[in-house]
C-alpha cells in the first residue's frame, strides 16, 4: 500500500533549476520552501550540456532558467529540451531574470519559454508561477501583464488577423472565447457545464482549424477578434 507521504512525493511538480547565481540560488529555495506540492530536484551551476544530462536523468516537470541576465542561445537550448521528450513527458520552461523590455519577454515566449517570473515580484508568488507553467498555461508578471499582452498582439498577432472564426462551432467559439479571458479548462468546463475532457476534444479541433499550436495563440486570436 502506497502511504499519504509516498502519494505527495509522487503527485509533487517536480522542478529543476540551472543557475549561476548563489545568492538567486538561495532564494529560490526559501521561496520554495513552504510549498509542499513543489520537489525541488536540484540546481545545476555548471554548463548547459550537463544542465540537459541532469533534464534527461531527473525527469522534471518545470525547467527553471534563473539568471540576473538573459540567457544566451536560449532558443536552441529550448529545442534541445524538446528533444528530450518522450511520449509520456512534458517539459515547461521557465525564466527566472530582470528584463529590460517587453520585447525580450516576448522572445523568451517565442523561444519556448512558458513562464517569465520577474526578480522584482514578490517571492511568495514563485511557486503560484511553477504552478501556473506546470498546467501548460502562460505566466508573466501581473503588473506589466497587460502592457506585454499588447506588444505581443501587435508581433504575433498579426498573421492571426487573416484567419477565419467561421469554421469553428458555436461550442467551440465558447469555448474559444472563454480562453482568451484567462480561464483553465477546469474553469471552461465548470462554465459551460461539460467534462474537462470534453473541453480537451473542443481545443484540439480548435487547434486544427485555426491551424495554431499553442494555449497562447488561441488567447492572442480571441483578444484580437475582441471576442470579449
Amino acid at each position: 500500500m502506497i502511504n499519504k507521504k509516498t502519494q505527495s512525493i509522487n503527485n509533487s511538480i517536480r522542478v529543476l533549476v540551472y543557475c549561476l547565481s548563489e545568492l538567486i540560488c538561495t532564494g529560490i529555495q526559501k521561496a520554495l520552501e513552504q510549498a509542499s506540492d513543489i520537489k525541488l530536484l536540484g540546481v545545476e551551476k555548471s554548463t548547459i550540456d550537463s544542465f540537459l544530462e541532469s533534464i534527461k536523468n531527473n525527469t522534471p516537470n518545470v525547467i527553471l532558467f534563473a539568471n540576473s541576465e538573459q540567457t544566451p542561445n536560449l532558443k536552441e537550448i529550448c529545442k534541445a529540451i524538446r528533444d528530450l521528450e518522450k511520449k509520456d513527458t512534458k517539459y515547461q520552461p521557465m525564466f527566472l531574470g530582470t528584463l529590460p523590455s517587453h520585447e525580450e519577454v516576448i522572445s523568451l515566449i517565442n523561444s519556448g519559454i512558458r513562464g517569465y517570473f520577474d526578480l522584482n515580484e514578490p517571492s511568495d508568488q514563485l511557486a503560484e508561477a511553477i504552478r501556473i507553467v506546470h498546467k501548460g498555461d502562460i505566466w508573466l508578471p501581473r503588473d506589466k501583464m497587460s502592457s506585454i499582452m499588447d506588444r505581443i498582439i501587435s508581433v504575433v498577432g498579426r498573421d492571426l488577423k487573416e484567419r477565419t472564426l467561421d469554421q469553428l462551432t458555436p461550442t467551440e467559439f465558447q469555448v474559444l472565447r472563454l480562453i482568451g479571458q484567462g480561464k483553465s479548462n477546469d474553469e471552461i468546463a465548470e462554465a459551460m457545464f461539460i467534462s474537462k475532457n470534453t473541453v480537451r476534444s473542443h481545443i484540439k479541433s480548435i487547434y486544427a482549424k485555426l491551424n495554431t499550436h499553442s494555449r497562447l495563440q488561441l488567447a492572442l486570436y480571441a483578444i484580437n477578434s475582441a471576442l470579449f
